[in-house]
């Protein structure tokens, strides 16, 4: 296991170490969901720290998805402004900006990703890869977004892919599967 596979790995198990220990506590268990964008934003700096010769578009690409995901959410902004100025950002179309920008960046890392090893992918599995995290996205519906994302993984799993970014996508997936866990 490498280096940046145990890092994705301790981050998930930590958050379920939580979700354990509140369990035991509360007698619920409770995954620390809004702390997943902030931990996969924390994870791929930690990577990018430790591959800083390996910087091409894949990574700008990722780094946005992640950049702007983060900044599509509430709870991120309610550690820097007050309860006023979170009504007005509320209430404008700001995060739903965000959240586009996301989209976009996630559907363009997938692209870029899978090009990289475009004599290995057939191009069918790009648009079976694509067309749920699109439908997941404009119907806000988690459960399509996390198919998208197995599917990826999969795929790089399948084919050997960089264990580097098979391992953030693992963690996105299993934070985001358990953000829809807590959601059901």
């Amino acid at each position: 296991m490498i280096r940046e596979e145990r890092t994705s790995f301790l981050a998930g198990l930590t958050l379920v170490i939580y979700a354990i220990i509140q369990w035991i506590e509360k007698g619920s268990f409770l995954f620390p969901f809004p702390l997943n964008e902030l931990v996969v934003f924390f994870v791929f700096t930690y990577f990018l720290f430790l591959n800083k010769w390996k910087v091409f578009r894949v990574n700008f690409f990722l780094g946005s998805a992640v950049v702007f995901k983060m900044l599509s959410q509430q709870l991120f902004w309610s550690f820097f402004l007050s309860n006023e100025f979170l009504e007005v950002l509320y209430a404008g179309i700001l995060t739903d900006v965000f959240y586009l920008m996301y989209a976009i960046s996630w559907i363009l890392f997938t692209i870029f990703y899978l090009r990289n090893h475009v004599t290995k992918i057939p191009n069918s599995s790009l648009f079976f890869l694509l067309i749920p995290f699109v439908f997941g996205v404009i119907l806000n519906n988690p459960i399509f977004e996390i198919l998208s994302f197995l599917i990826l993984y999969y795929l790089s799993w399948y084919y050997k892919f960089d264990r580097i970014y098979r391992s953030l996508v693992g963690l996105i997936c299993f934070l985001e599967f358990g953000k829809l866990m807590m959601l059901i």
